[in-house]
């Protein structure tokens, strides 16, 4: 999956991509560090959960919060509803909505939409 998504991300050149991890520990490290925009965050991570990091994020009420994404399999409402009060701004299913998390990535990155879906 974190092929693909560098793979579709960036060929456009409103993305940089400026990290990626399969771990909680690396993950929470790296945001601080690099200040991204927007993560993606997956619930599956190899030492832990992606609510680990929605956790630390939260938490650390960084300068510039990023916009943060949730890709999961587990799609029902408890983890979606775990993720939004973690402070995850968007939720996708990675088995149907890819293409809408790709919309709005784009769109983030190019400045049409900010938290939450709504519109500048």
């Amino acid at each position: 999956m974190l092929r693909l998504l560098r793979e579709l991300l960036g060929g456009d050149p409103a993305v940089e991509i400026v990290g990626q991890s399969v771990s909680a520990g690396v993950a929470e490290a790296e945001i601080t560090a690099l200040a991204p925009d927007a993560v993606i965050v997956d619930i599956a991570l190899q030492d832990s959960t992606g609510f680990d990091v929605l956790r630390a994020l939260s938490a650390r009420r960084l300068e510039n919060q990023p916009v943060v994404m949730v890709l999961s399999n587990y799609v029902t409402q408890p983890f979606r509803e775990e993720a939004r009060r973690l402070g995850a701004d968007y939720f996708f299913d990675k088995s149907g909505e890819i293409v809408e998390l790709l919309k709005t990535v784009l769109l983030l990155a190019k400045g049409t939409i900010k938290r939450n879906g709504s519109h500048r």
